[in-house]
């Protein structure tokens, strides 16, 4: 219960911050980042200084979440922890098993592999589903079951969009600020140490860059969430303004350039139709879609012709 518990409580303070951080990005997207006429871009860098560089946006967005969104966040955190839990289990039963003779058995050892590295997915998926409900409830104010659905359908719909967000996230976050980030840090402690002959004449230099490693890597690992939240925020944002508005309402041009959404297409080449939505190259392959008349008739069903769509 304790375990369970300690557990619960580290994956709820994650899925509190990851959706506060996500609420404030969400909230500059539709404000901040808009641009309006006449703007040079200065103003809206005036306007981050003069808010305490967005500090009163992430106290409103931790009060809307605290008070309106506690239980989504909690059913969240609770999913995420019955897959950890249930690898503690499965662990606990090999370790107690470990000098019988069942595990001797080879059948016995490959069952128990694959039994964890099935529920090491489990738990690998659940979190990648529960970190972009958690966006979508900062951005949709919906339940954790309806963000959950409009996941799987961006997933469905985004699929190569999807993945490379996920891979730029691995890449920028986990390897390049995560990992990188503390070995430096601690390679320059140890080298500059190592260079003082007072210092290596009593003191060894191993342990304090282990002490620097450490205290880096908790530092990196905190700039590493901000930057995955506002990584994931932004992507469902823009994507869902493009979604909902033609043309988009907030996307602004030098967003919709730093994302490369228009040159996206130029980029891939022959796999450009592998970037599109679902639905219009299930559309384009033959599915019949309705287009809309200029009289206000109903709009009438779409014909898949060699040449293109026609009404």
């Amino acid at each position: 219960a304790h375990v369970a518990g300690t557990l619960w409580a580290i994956q709820f303070i994650k899925a509190c911050d990851y959706t506060t951080m996500a609420a404030a990005v969400a909230y500059w997207f539709v404000t901040t980042n808009v641009e309006k006429d006449g703007c040079c871009g200065a103003a809206k860098c005036c306007r981050g200084w003069s808010s305490g560089l967005g500090f009163p946006k992430l106290l409103d967005a931790a009060w809307t979440v605290s008070t309106r969104h506690l239980g989504s966040l909690a059913f969240g955190s609770a999913c995420i922890t019955i897959c950890q839990l249930l690898r503690l289990v499965l662990y606990a039963v090999h370790a107690a098993t470990k000098q019988t003779k069942a595990d001797r058995n080879f059948l016995v050892r490959f069952l128990f592999k694959c039994a964890m590295c099935a529920l090491w997915c489990l738990e690998k998926c659940v979190e990648f589903v529960s970190y972009y409900a958690y966006v979508h409830i900062a951005i949709d104010g919906t339940s954790f079951c309806v963000a959950c659905r409009d996941t799987f359908g961006l997933i469905v719909k985004y699929p190569a969009q999807t993945a490379i967000n996920s891979l730029v996230k691995r890449l920028l976050c986990g390897v390049l600020l995560g990992l990188s980030t503390p070995f430096l840090a601690s390679a320059c402690c140890f080298l500059y140490l190592d260079s003082l002959d007072d210092f290596t004449a009593s003191h060894s230099p191993l342990y304090s860059a282990a002490a620097v490693f450490v205290i880096a890597w908790f530092v990196a690992s905190g700039i590493s969430n901000v930057f995955e939240a506002i990584l994931d925020t932004v992507y469902l944002c823009a994507f869902q303004d493009m979604d909902q508005n033609s043309p988009p309402r907030y996307l602004s041009a030098s967003m919709r350039s730093a994302l490369g959404i228009d040159a996206a297409s130029e980029e891939a080449g022959g796999s450009a139709e592998y970037f599109k939505k679902a639905s219009d190259r299930h559309q384009q392959a033959g599915g019949a879609v309705p287009v809309a008349r200029e009289d206000g008739q109903p709009p009438m069903r779409a014909i898949s012709t060699s040449d293109g769509i026609r009404a």
